[in-house]
């Protein structure tokens, strides 16, 4: 299969974006540089940046899809508008409600310093203790 460079990006983000989008029209497009650009980011600027490649039957196409995405054309009504922010009413900066904090290790962490706070606060103070008192 004879492949082709759709595009080149400043980082490696934007590249995996624009892949997906392109996968998301049926495009089969890859980062042929994704392992440099993480091993060694600081050559990205040597290199021109992170390359985007596709089959060449698909070239034209996947670069409309590019070029309109850098134009903006897929960019979200929420995001223009700014829905997506937190509400920074007066009264509110800095109290959020709990439904508004989300996380994808919110149970994680709680174990996370229950863990921390056993190992380095509890156990050691119980083997002082026990040290003092001669067991």
């Amino acid at each position: 299969m004879d492949v082709l460079e759709v595009a080149r990006f400043s980082t490696l983000p934007e590249a995996e974006l624009a892949v997906t989008l392109l996968r998301r029209h049926d495009i089969d497009a890859r980062l042929p540089d994704r392992d440099m650009a993480t091993m060694n980011p600081d050559m990205l600027i040597a290199l021109g940046g992170v390359r985007v490649i596709a089959s060449s039957r698909h070239i034209a196409e996947a670069r409309r899809i590019i070029a309109r995405m850098r134009a903006g054309e897929f960019a979200d009504e929420a995001e223009l508008s700014g829905d997506w922010m937190i509400d920074h009413t007066p009264g509110r900066i800095g109290e959020l409600d709990e439904a508004e904090v989300h996380g994808v290790m919110g149970h994680a962490k709680k174990a996370g310093v229950i863990v921390v706070v056993l190992f380095f606060v509890v156990f050691p103070l119980a083997g002082c203790v026990m040290l003092a008192l001669g067991y």
